[in-house]
């Protein structure tokens, strides 16, 4: 389970560097920040599915609005876990995209805030090592 789980992850973090790599790019001269990061949320027993129902309604949709892709997202319920890619590629330093996020007004009014079902986060920095295959 682990290592197809490993494959998959792989898989989404190479096409979606990959396609990011064939987008536009900042203007000539304009300092680009390109992040991958692998989020593993280990969740409160039998709150899996209310986390995944919070995240789906608010955390997505805000994400993309604010510019991040969200290729994979998964739950895996025999580990109550939920798994997934945020990656970036704009002018801004991830640390600011991330404060900014945060302090963004409707990241505050999320409700439910998916964060209160949380027991333990995980944040990897994720680098691509080979290109996808299709």
């Amino acid at each position: 389970m682990k290592t197809a789980f490993a494959f998959a992850a792989g898989l989404a973090l190479g096409m979606s560097l990959a396609a990011d790599a064939t987008a536009a790019r900042a203007p000539a001269g304009a300092a680009a920040t390109k992040v991958a990061q692998l989020r593993v949320y280990t969740i409160d027993k039998g709150r899996l599915d209310d986390f995944a129902n919070a995240w789906r309604a608010g955390v997505y949709p805000l994400r993309l609005k604010l510019g991040y892709k969200i290729p994979f997202a998964v739950k895996v319920p025999s580990t109550n876990q939920f798994v997934w890619l945020l990656s970036y590629d704009g002018p801004e330093s991830w640390e600011n995209k991330e404060a900014a996020y945060y302090a963004s007004d409707d990241r505050k009014r999320l409700s439910p805030d998916p964060a209160q079902w949380i027991a333990r986060p995980e944040q990897l920095m994720a680098t691509p090592v080979v290109p996808p295959q299709f």
